[in-house]
């Protein structure tokens, strides 16, 4: 009887040690998602980055993404005048949407015509939104919808 005792308060400690050092991910998931016209690019493998660019050493932020049919790859750059923080910002946004099978730019826009308003950025986390038009060779397009969460 006693061994009986013994096993069950044993397998009980056991469920709760293991019950107690279970820890929910509550790291939010990347995305990074947006529209051009009618098409909607929605990236399945997103990642993030918050660095200095090389030339200008100015901090950048930047947002890749793979859509999830692996044909187009997406890319949002943005070029902080001094500090990254979150604000609104409209100079210094590089988008492109191009196609990875054969290299080529489908999409883009020359450091102006995006808006992008970042709402929050630390060392580890940025989300926003972004609105404007892009080019495709003489093409101009909206884009709008432009969401994006990010870990790095």
């Amino acid at each position: 009887m006693r061994f009986k005792l013994w096993l069950a308060a044993i397998l009980a400690v056991g469920l709760f040690i293991t019950g107690c050092d279970t820890k929910k991910d509550v790291t939010p998931k990347s995305y990074f998602t947006f529209r051009i016209g009618d098409s909607i690019y929605q990236s399945s493998s997103t990642e993030g980055s918050l660095g200095v660019d090389k030339e200008t050493g100015r901090p950048t932020l930047i947002i890749d993404g793979v859509t999830n049919n692996f044909k187009q790859h997406m890319d949002l750059q943005i070029l902080f005048p001094d500090t990254a923080i979150a604000g609104k910002y409209t100079t210094d946004i590089f988008i492109t949407l191009s196609d990875i099978n054969t290299g080529t730019v489908s999409y883009y826009n020359v450091s102006t015509g995006v808006t992008v308003n970042l709402t929050s950025i630390n060392s580890k986390h940025a989300e926003g939104t972004f609105f404007g038009t892009l080019t495709s060779g003489e093409i101009e397009k909206p884009l709008t919808d432009g969401t994006f969460q990010v870990n790095y």
